[in-house]
């Protein structure tokens, strides 16, 4: 009989959640047993998820074992109130360039009263009913925490302190160096409070988990604990029931983006070049029908000041745009684009950024155009893959030059067809063979 290592994962997005924060750990906790590791999984019982994706549910594996614990949440008493902006902000559409009054007070009140974040009321709860469960199961000697959001973290750290389990904290996102850290207008009192915890969690944690070298190159100049990288990925089987049809369909020239647009990852280039392009059709070889053939489709969260920027370039025609969806009907949506885009800040803090959709890209062939800031860390990885381009967001000369040329390969070229994906570096199941070694390198 093979020996079971037994873990608790310590997670607030959990199905019925939907969105990106999700998949990591569901495709994690779905892989570990192949490794010889029994996941455990402890989420929030009637969380206010901003996002919901029920068929998310059919994914959990029946052998996995599921504690609930009750949590209150801020947010539905100020849904009650104002809920259109606080379900923006709970979802990450957070205006950072230009707040009203009442976008400005909502995240002063998140930054000072609910330090690190509004979950917090759920840390207390857990930690006493998972001292209980730990007491009744002596076995399980690794507890896993995952945030944002990162009150998560501090109950990995009560835990640790009172009973004797290593303690491993995976941040998907930084903490304080996060973009919208800064939004939250913060007093010095509450920023030293924010950077405290913070750095209780990198000192105190037996290993730092992230999903970029950039930031675990920060977090390194910060603790003496061990950091290590395990990327975002895709999972094989998520694809496997698209057809050749599906797959990049030749009906358009359609660049397709999925997933939440915030207004600071407005592309304002890729608009130009696109208006620029129509504008010269005429003029140039090969266009003649570009206006007719271009598709704009954007699924998800759209801020509107990105839909602004599309119809003053004159694309409201092109345009394409549907709400969020399940994670089934996103892949869809990605397979059925000519060019799929990524679009990240200009600004320096935004360089260790990968966006998890990046791996989805990945796994469908389809070309991708990537729009950030210089030295961005999405860079490396498409240059290695060979699976697309990276622009500095302004650089309208190269976007508009890739594009014609892109037009062209689209206009001349046969649909893209499947590949095999079980082998490439950034599927599920081989990342969650990396995960479970360090996992048993902690528990040995």
């Amino acid at each position: 009989m093979r020996f079971e290592t037994k873990i608790l994962i310590v997670t607030y997005y959990w199905p019925p959640a939907g969105g990106p924060g999700v998949q990591r750990w569901l495709k994690f906790a779905k892989y570990l047993k192949e490794f010889g590791i029994t996941p455990v999984v402890v989420c929030p019982e009637n969380a206010n998820y901003p996002i919901l994706d029920p068929a998310l549910n059919q994914e959990i594996q029946q052998d996995i074992e599921v504690l609930r614990v009750p949590i209150f949440e801020p947010a539905r008493i100020i849904n009650r109130w104002i809920p259109k902006k606080s379900k923006s902000i709970s979802s990450g559409m957070v205006n950072t360039q230009n707040p009203s009054v009442l976008e400005r007070i909502l995240m002063s009140v998140r930054g000072h009263l609910f330090i690190p974040d509004a979950r917090k009321f759920w840390v207390n709860p857990t930690v006493k009913y998972l001292k209980k469960y730990l007491e009744q199961h002596p076995e399980i000697k690794l507890v896993i925490t995952t945030g944002p959001p990162h009150s998560v973290h501090l109950i990995g750290h009560k835990l640790q302190q009172s009973r004797a389990v290593k303690w491993l904290a995976d941040f998907r996102d930084p903490w304080t160096e996060i973009y919208y850290h800064k939004a939250l207008n913060l007093m010095e009192w509450a920023q030293r409070r924010h950077l405290g915890l913070e750095q209780k969690v990198l000192e105190s944690a037996d290993r730092i988990l992230t999903t970029s070298e950039p930031t675990a190159a920060s977090f390194k100049l910060r603790t003496h604990k061990p950091v290590s990288v395990i990327t975002n990925g895709f999972d094989a089987l998520d694809f496997e029931g698209l057809s050749d049809a599906e797959l990049g369909s030749k009906d358009k020239f359609r660049i397709t983006h999925v997933g939440t647009l915030m207004e600071p990852r407005n592309p304002m280039v890729l608009w130009q070049a696109l208006a620029n392009l129509i504008a010269n059709q005429k003029a140039l070889k090969g266009l003649e029908s570009f206006a007719q053939d271009l598709e704009i489709e954007l699924t998800g969260g759209i801020a509107p000041g990105v839909l602004d920027s599309i119809k003053n370039n004159g694309l409201e025609k092109q345009l394409v745009q549907w709400p969020n969806c399940s994670h089934e009907q996103a892949i869809k949506a990605m397979a059925r684009g000519q060019l799929l885009l990524l679009s990240e800040r200009n600004e320096a803090d935004a360089h260790h950024i990968i966006p998890a959709k990046l791996f989805e890209y990945l796994a469908l062939s389809i070309p991708i155009i990537a729009l950030g800031p210089p030295n961005g860390a999405i860079q490396p990885i498409l240059e290695e893959s060979q699976a697309g381009v990276y622009f500095v967001q302004g650089d309208l000369e190269g976007v508009e030059e890739y594009l014609y040329k892109a037009y062209h390969a689209y206009k001349n070229s046969a649909p893209h067809t499947k590949q095999e994906r079980s082998q490439l570096p950034y599927e599920r199941k081989n990342l969650t063979q990396s995960l479970a070694a360090l996992i048993k390198e902690m528990t040995l």
